[in-house]
């Protein structure tokens, strides 16, 4: 469907930056709802109770400042990328490292993922881990290198209705289960974690008992989940290119803000169906980790009835493509419009299925290294994030700046993590670059600003 709407590479690129509110506001969502907020939130809810709920609402907070910071700014210059806008603000070496740290941070964002999804299918249908991973890559792929974001943006206002329906559907036939088993109390049943039985909600981080109804149970975690959130959501590709295909700079804010807003009670929803699990399936087996990835599963397979298990089930399959499908224009986007600019607009289907066949390839292939694809998306956002701040709010912020905060913060990050600091000091990686970041983006500005004084 998509591909018949597409009349010229705007409407590739960015849907023809003619959609409304509520076309934005759908594939926002679908956007912010991934493996992540669905299959691994329930799964740390199983553990804490409704403060797993942080997962999404993170995303809510990193939403709402875009909707009166970014957005609006960025869908006013019409541009294309987020590196783009990074260097309209610096210039063209800052453009040059932002396009990519972005590239190469989306490819391999993208082949975890295509993993992930590969791994849940395995779980939900029983098929082989690298079938699995081939079948929804191909999917995703498809539609996307045919029909471009409008297609995306079909898909991922039809996932997100999706999803929602089948996770009311978990939602209140657990409620009804719930009922029917008269639980006396809210004390969870006993489960083992980590070789240990637990007869309590538990912070599965810090292993401390606590209350299941506490929102703020996850303590520090829920922080750094907003931190994360919010970096990801102002620098990401994906993200940007729902801004950018809104009708105007207030469309954009009011979808941010619409999407937000939609996003609390479904964010309580999926915490609360993790807790149901914990009811209705507390005999799943022991894990080494902070979410019981099963307890989703297992739960659909026992609470509903096939129909609408199946349901729930693609629903599931479906949101985690539409995390795919952005990432891979995402980043045949940026190749195109801002490093290989001799290529023409045109070129960006072809490079789609190239860089789609990449992560697939590194998916199926590259299985040990899954876990350094996801640090490596990680540190393209906390590279980025703060020139793009500093970029909206202070004039003396120079290309020199920019360049030393993306590239400082990225080997401070990635030293952090792989020398094992942050094991033996329990200071995240995140902690470390964000601060680094801002440190050298402001004294190289400022050194900048009295050598041209002193020169003129």
């Amino acid at each position: 469907m998509g591909r018949y709407k597409i009349k010229s590479d705007d409407d590739y690129l960015v849907a023809g930056r003619k959609h409304g509110v509520w076309w934005i506001t759908g594939t926002l969502s679908a956007t912010v709802v991934g493996a992540g907020s669905t299959i691994g939130a329930a799964g740390v809810a199983y553990f804490v109770g409704i403060s797993a709920a942080w997962y999404l609402l993170s995303a809510v907070i990193a939403l709402l400042l875009l909707s009166f910071t970014f957005a609006p700014a960025l869908r006013k210059l019409s541009l294309y990328t987020v590196p783009e806008y990074i260097g309209k603000r610096y210039g063209s070496r800052a453009r040059w490292v932002a396009s990519v740290l972005g590239v190469v941070g989306l490819i391999m964002f993208l082949a975890a993922q295509l993993y992930a999804m590969g791994e849940i299918i395995v779980n939900l249908m029983g098929m082989p881990l690298n079938f699995a991973i081939l079948l929804a890559a191909s999917v995703a792929i498809f539609y996307t290198w045919r029909g471009g974001n409008v297609a995306i943006h079909i898909s991922d206002n039809i996932q997100i209705i999706w999803i929602v329906m089948g996770f009311l559907f978990v939602f209140f036939f657990g409620l009804s289960e719930l009922r029917e088993k008269a639980y006396a109390s809210f004390d969870p049943p006993s489960l083992i974690y980590d070789g240990k039985i637990m007869n309590h909600w538990f912070n599965p981080f810090t292993r401390k008992a606590v209350s299941g109804f506490d929102l703020l149970a996850l303590g520090s975690t829920v922080v750094g989940w907003i931190i994360m959130s919010i970096t990801w959501h102002f620098t990401m590709q994906s993200t940007a290119q729902r801004i950018l295909s809104s009708r105007s700079p207030a469309v954009a804010r009011m979808a941010c803000l619409l999407a937000a807003l939609f996003l609390i009670p479904l964010a309580l929803i999926i915490a609360a169906c993790g807790m149901i699990a914990r009811f209705l399936v507390p005999d799943l087996p022991g894990v080494e980790g902070v979410a019981q990835t099963q307890a989703l599963p297992a739960l659909i397979q026992v609470l509903l009835p096939s129909f609408f298990g199946g349901i729930v089930i693609a629903a599931l399959i479906a949101v985690m493509m539409s995390t795919v499908d952005s990432a891979l224009l995402g980043a045949s986007t940026i190749f195109v419009n801002d490093i290989a600019q001799r290529l023409n607009h045109h070129s960006v289907p072809v490079l789609t299925l190239v860089f789609g066949l990449l992560s697939l390839g590194l998916a199926i292939w590259a299985k040990s290294l899954i876990k350094m694809l996801e640090v490596v998306a990680g540190v393209y956002c906390i590279a980025t994030f703060v020139p793009i701040l500093l970029g909206l709010y202070w004039k003396r912020a120079t290309e020199n700046g920019a360049l030393a905060a993306m590239g400082g913060s990225a080997l401070s990050t990635l030293f952090w993590r792989f020398s094992g600091l942050e094991t033996s000091t329990g200071i995240h990686m995140l902690t470390v670059g964000l601060p680094l970041a801002f440190l050298a983006i402001l004294g190289i500005s400022l050194l900048d600003v009295r050598d041209e004084k002193n020169d003129s």
